[in-house]
């Protein structure tokens, strides 16, 4: 019976920090900030998303403003 109980308890060690080291204790929020703001450089759109038509996806994917927001901006 004791036995078990190490087990167990051994069991729930391994399973809590398996879930610690999963999910962490961090807010995820704190590193979208820090990279909120993407230079003209950075969304350059690349010829292959131009060439297969996915300019819209390529921005999204990473963190740059849309095109027309992008153009508007431009236009101040």
């Amino acid at each position: 019976m004791k036995g078990i109980r190490i087990v167990l308890a051994i069991s729930w060690t391994l399973i809590a920090l398996g879930a610690f080291a999963v999910f962490g204790l961090s807010d995820d929020k704190s590193d979208e900030e820090k990279n909120s703001e993407k230079t003209a450089e950075e969304c350059e759109i690349p010829a292959f998303a131009k060439a297969i038509g996915h300019e819209d996806l390529w921005l999204q994917h990473n963190g740059c403003p849309p095109r027309e927001e992008a153009q508007e901006e431009d236009e101040k």
